[in-house]
This record gives structure tokens, sequence and C-alpha cells, in this order.
């Protein structure tokens, strides 16, 4: 009888917390970069992505009731920001969004600043 092997699977590195970025930022930017698709933009925006319509309005005019760390990841995700959810500190209720490398989180505080000078 054979045993069956499982497949190599790559150590999980220990995260560059230093490539984070917190809730409120990540929300201050999904919110700053759906401002800019103007009216009647966000609809087709939200089909295309398959997107909650509601939830994301909600986004938008900060009307949500509670944190929704998921639909900002995946927000983010579309607007091509990858992020890895991340709950630090530990013990933490609210994650934080891990980004890539240096290049991703210089041009994502980049972009924040722009979105929210603008506000």
């Amino acid at each position: 009888m054979e045993v069956a092997q499982c497949p190599e699977v790559a150590p999980l590195p220990f995260p560059n917390l230093s490539l984070t970025v917190s809730y409120p930022e990540a929300l201050s930017y999904a919110q700053g970069r759906l401002k800019m698709l103007g009216s009647g933009g966000l609809k087709p925006f939200c089909e295309t992505h398959q997107l909650t319509y509601t939830n994301v309005i909600n986004l938008k005019n900060g009307k949500l009731k509670r944190e929704e760390p998921r639909l900002v990841q995946r927000l983010l995700s579309t607007l091509a920001v990858p992020t890895e959810l991340l709950h630090y500190p530990l013990g933490s209720k609210t994650p934080c969004f891990l980004l890539p490398d240096a290049e991703a989180l210089a041009a994502f505080q980049s972009q924040l600043k722009f979105l929210t000078a603008a506000e």
C-alpha cells in the first residue's frame, strides 16, 4: 500500500511590518479613488468587478455600519493595489493591509496624500 505524499509547501515568511497601512488609510484611499470615478461611473465599475453597488456606495460615502476590511481589500485589488490582510498589532480587532514591497507602499502613500489633499 502506497502512502500519499503531501506536495511541498513553501514556508510562510514573517511579514515585513514596515509595509503595512492601517484600515483608516486603506479606507480613505478607496473612498478617494471611488470619488474619482465621477457621476455615473460607479455602477458600471461595480458590475464589471462584481461588487455590490449598495455596499460600495456606502463605503464611498462613509456610511458603512461597521468596518469592512474584506470589502476594502477587494476594492484595493480592483484598483491595482494588491494587499494581504494582517492582524497586527496582535489582539487588534481591525486588520491592517500588507503591501507587497517598498515601491508599492511608496506609490500608495503618494497617491493617498494626493487624494486626501483634494478633500
